[in-house]
């Protein structure tokens, strides 16, 4: 029969008494779990993937600080309790410096819990993100077509509307088509009113499919007037 840390080989336990600490001690693989190395300019995708694995792991009250470390009245049990939170957090705390860059690593080395570490990056680098998402917004607003093909230029909106929903707020289906629609150019001016004049939003997948379809379709029109 396989062992809890055979089916899952990301976490290890240490399993204790029951009367001690229920939850095992958690270690992270991190080669396995953290494929995004903390940089100046990585905060965002960085801080989106640790706080999913903290979250997975029932671990983001440790790094948030809601989780403070049990205070001990000397018995065995309140020991040991003690001695659980600061294992675990320490184990937290070794991922996090292993994740940042050698550049990094060295601002957060004296931090002695992992709320500590966690706050100090969140200082350090979330107006930097504000900053970036001020700058990405704009860039969104003011995109334009021009010698791109259908394809590039939805993939180059999607691109920028995915990095501003990593570091600010989901753009909607609504904002995301009013966008991709401003730049389009006045070859795409047939569809463009019948898609703005529509009740529902459309999915940027259904609007895709709209976009290469009329592209085909004004193709098609092209080679025949070729042919005449």
């Amino acid at each position: 029969m396989l062992s809890s840390s055979d089916l899952n080989p990301n976490f290890t336990l240490n399993t204790q008494p029951s009367s001690t600490v229920d939850k095992p001690i958690i270690a992270f693989n991190i080669t396995a779990q953290i494929n995004e190395k903390l940089t100046p300019s990585t905060f965002p995708q960085w801080h989106a993937q640790f706080e999913a694995l903290l979250i997975g792991y029932d671990l983001l009250d440790y790094v948030e600080g809601t989780l403070l470390c049990p205070s001990s009245s000397g018995t065995t049990t309140d020991e040991l309790c003690k001695l659980y939170w600061v294992r675990q957090d320490k184990l937290i705390l070794s991922v996090i410096l292993a994740s940042t860059s050698p550049s990094i690593t060295p601002l957060i080395a004296t931090a002695k819990t992992s709320h500590e570490a966690w706050k100090k990056l969140k200082n350090l680098y979330a107006s930097r993100s504000r900053t970036r998402a001020m700058q990405l917004k704009e860039e969104l607003t003011l995109i334009q077509r021009g010698h791109r093909s259908i394809t590039e230029y939805l993939h180059a909106v999607k691109t920028l509307a995915d990095e501003i929903a990593i570091i600010d707020h989901l753009i909607s289906d609504d904002d995301l088509t009013f966008y991709v629609l401003n730049g389009l150019g006045s070859e795409f001016q047939e569809i463009v009113a019948p898609i703005r004049a529509r009740e529902s939003p459309l999915a940027f997948e259904e609007l895709h499919e709209l976009l290469v379809g009329h592209k085909a379709y004004l193709r098609r029109l092209k080679q025949q007037h070729n042919n005449w």
